[in-house]
């Protein structure tokens, strides 16, 4: 039982190590904490590009993707093209998705509307459309 809380207690003490936005993913439970401490050995320079590639490709690090980057880091190997090609791969737990960046979506909705608002409209419209469909195909 001490042992538990003791490495919990190092995990916590690593997070200090991530840079801000990184650390407030897992702040926000966007990120677990073991991925997180296993991010932390990873260089201020290599935390800004894969903050970077999360970003532009909306995925976070699973702790199998955590701690291959952690090695990679350890042996100088760890550039943004390993980054990437870490953080593109698929995963076995994650579903297809299909991404609409923001920019293309925010001139049909107004100010304000939550990404949330937004996905919640996009599929009553798309539903709305179906029904029209089928209507139009039964006559």
């Amino acid at each position: 039982m001490c042992q538990l809380i003791l490495t919990k207690s190092q995990r916590f003490i690593r997070l200090m190590e991530l840079v801000t936005p990184i650390l407030q993913m897992v702040d926000e439970g966007r990120i677990a904490l073991t991925p997180g401490a296993e991010l932390s050995f990873l260089t201020q320079e290599e935390q800004e590009n894969l903050l970077t590639t999360m970003e532009s490709e909306d995925a976070t690090p699973s702790l199998a993707q955590a701690q291959r980057m952690k090695k990679l880091s350890q042996t100088g190997q760890l550039d943004m093209d390993a980054i990437f090609a870490i953080m593109t791969e698929g995963k076995g737990n994650q579903k297809e998705t299909i991404k609409i960046g923001m920019d293309k979506l925010r001139k049909y909705f107004p100010r304000g509307t939550t990404p949330q608002q937004m996905e919640e409209t996009i599929i009553r419209l798309l539903e709305r459309e179906l029904r029209r469909r089928r209507n139009r195909d039964s006559r």
